[in-house]
């Protein structure tokens, strides 16, 4: 288990916690919703692969890992590559840069191959990433040399989906937002938003004395995911969906809710073989992120498990959520050799109580395993 780490281990969660988690929001600026916002066209199946818990690092044959990464994206043809955090772990800068060139050289590989429809990729933290030989901010500098403003990217050969300014008064390294749009050349008053992705850092560690748990979602973070569905468009009848590496609190209830599910195949789906790893207390973020308008959860973190399921799922439809595991993508640090994988979320034209509904989760969220297969030539 993750709490069970070699001291080595601990000691760099330290050591990272007291540089990289002073909160911005001491001495930071305060910029404008709408400058955390880049945009994608919306297809009517659009298709997210998710990628969690990479863990490449220093020891890594980071060459094999790419290697499968790249077929991965090949096979399923994304419109939207997402990272979910944990992408490295004892890495080096040389590290970093290998995986982020690769993402964009893949995607623009494959608008090519689509006739310009783009593929972009997008990433946030977890609870590793910044332990390595870089500077806090490193990832994000390199994350933003491969992004360019919307409509640039073919031209630029750009395709990060990224933003972050590093003076400003949010916690975290990611708090920014991709609309999914009907049209791109349209101003943001009058686009119609047909999903908005919130990709979230979910921070790291909460130390009590010589023990530690896992961080929560900071409170001016979930206030700019309100305000981002207060203020970043007009139009506010979008389905909204968040990315993020530590499960919220509530998973814990909603895998128990499943769990006692008289049919689970009404509620849910996936394999599920390591107890939740949620933060350390329920600070609320499931409720704030529900008034920023998200309906869909979607975290790492937990290796073995992976699938989807709804909670409340006896509620009215505004009361109910999904929420999603994605398994972990390397066979890196503690593994079972048959739960490596990804996770697919093709998105359609539908209402949000169709969205949050099983047959739409049985249709378009796809989670694959290839297992020990994937490394065969390990």
């Amino acid at each position: 288990m993750k709490r069970r780490f070699v001291a080595i281990l601990l000691l760099l969660a330290v050591l990272s916690s007291l540089v990289g988690c002073v909160p911005k929001s001491e001495n930071g600026n305060a910029y404008p919703v709408e400058d955390y916002r880049t945009t994608m066209q919306y297809y009517d199946d659009f298709k997210i692969l998710q990628l969690a818990d990479l863990h490449l690092g220093i020891e890594t044959d980071v060459a094999r890992q790419l290697e499968i990464v790249r077929g991965r994206i090949e096979a399923e043809k994304p419109d939207l590559i997402i990272l979910t955090g944990d992408n490295f772990m004892y890495a080096s800068r040389e590290v970093v840069n290998a995986l982020v060139s690769t993402l964009n050289a893949e995607c623009e590989k494959l608008t090519a191959l689509r006739g310009g429809r783009l593929t972009k990729f997008a990433m946030t933290f977890g609870n590793h990433d910044n332990q390595g030989d870089y500077p806090r901010y490193y990832i994000n500098e390199v994350m933003k040399s491969y992004a360019t403003a919307d409509g640039d990217e073919i031209a630029d050969g750009k395709y990060a989906a990224f933003v972050d300014f590093e003076d400003d008064n949010l916690f975290g390294l990611t708090n920014y937002y991709i609309d999914l749009v009907d049209d791109r050349s349209k101003g943001r008053d009058v686009v119609d938003v047909k999903y908005r992705l919130h990709i979230i850092d979910s921070n790291t560690y909460h130390f009590v004395g010589p023990d530690y748990d896992y961080d929560v979602i900071r409170e001016e973070q979930l206030q700019h995911a309100i305000n981002v569905y207060e203020n970043a468009t007009a139009d506010k009848s979008y389905i909204g969906m968040a990315f993020f590496h530590i499960p919220l609190y509530e998973y814990s209830e909603a895998y128990s809710q499943y769990l006692n599910a008289p049919d689970k195949s009404l509620v849910g789906q996936g394999s599920f073989l390591e107890e939740v790893l949620p933060p350390y207390e329920n600070n609320g973020s499931y409720d704030k992120l529900k008034a920023a308008n998200v309906v869909s959860f979607v975290s790492g973190h937990n290796h073995k498990n992976y699938g989807d399921f709804i909670y409340n799922a006896n509620s009215e439809a505004s009361e109910r959520a999904i929420f999603s595991f994605g398994v972990k993508s390397s066979n890196q640090l503690y593994h079972d050799k048959d739960m490596i994988g990804y996770k697919t979320i093709t998105l359609r034209d539908i209402s949000v109580s169709e969205f949050v509904n099983m047959k739409n989760i049985s249709e378009n969220f796809k989670n694959f395993t290839g297992g020990a297969s994937d490394y065969e030539n390990n």
